[in-house]
């Protein structure tokens, strides 16, 4: 079973680059092929002929020039056909075939993707039947959650709340400072380090509101899964 983020995220790299390799494989595969087959034929003929552009028919113990770009019928030494050796492909026809693989190795990976995003589906929606046993469960998850969220919130204002103090002292003493008092010897590090403190505070604060927003879309979504899931085995 995947267990992480960055697991499942690997497999699906694979699985979407996969189909495209495959394709590129197979058309070198096809490729390797023809050239044995054809390298077959020529080492087995006796002679060579087509019918070129022109119409004409030619004849050779070697491929005669003008059948370079046409289909060759390679002959044995009783005139008997023992293969033919393809045409070269013209720009159009690379192109097109070129078009046609990529086109289906896309296809190939729609089919990949949509067969992965559907075995992993599977397995969330049985780990969700296997984590709840009722919607009711679901709301207790969420509560403990919520609970454990506003705890950290309140840990955070309070110290918020005390950073805020000691930067009202801060500036009372900067108020007596520039009236001509001394200032500390750590003032200024002070009012530093008091100045990030209250702003990395306030980030985790923004940060547990949105982590609050973020546990009731979750546990609404799993409650909403979990209800289309057992009404749909009720219904079975």
């Amino acid at each position: 079973m995947l267990r992480t983020p960055l697991i499942a995220a690997l497999v699906l790299a694979l699985a979407v680059a996969l189909p495209e390799a495959r394709a590129q494989s197979n058309d070198a595969k096809a490729e390797k092929e023809r050239a044995a087959r054809e390298a077959k034929i020529r080492a087995e003929a006796r002679s060579y002929r087509c019918v070129a552009k022109d119409g004409k028919k030619y004849y050779g113990s070697t491929r005669p020039a003008q059948c370079m770009d046409v289909m060759t019928e390679a002959l044995s030494a009783q005139g008997m056909v023992i293969g033919r050796i393809e045409a070269p492909l013209t720009a159009e026809q690379r192109a097109a075939r070129e078009a046609d693989a990529e086109k289906n190795a896309a296809a190939e990976q729609a089919r990949r993707e949509a067969e992965y995003a559907a075995k992993m589906q599977a397995r969330r929606d049985q780990a969700l039947l296997q984590t709840y046993t009722s919607e009711r469960d679901i709301e207790s998850m969420r509560q403990r959650a919520i609970a454990d969220n506003r705890a950290a919130t309140a840990q955070i204002e309070v110290r918020i709340a005390a950073l805020k103090k000691r930067q009202d002292a801060l500036n009372k003493e900067a108020a007596a400072v520039q009236a001509g008092k001394k200032p500390s010897d750590t003032f200024e590090q002070d009012v530093k380090a008091v100045a990030y403190d209250l702003q990395l505070q306030e980030r985790l604060l923004e940060s547990r509101k949105r982590e609050a927003e973020a546990i009731n879309a979750r546990y609404d979504e799993e409650k909403r899964k979990y209800h289309q899931l057992t009404q749909g085995t009720q219904k079975k």
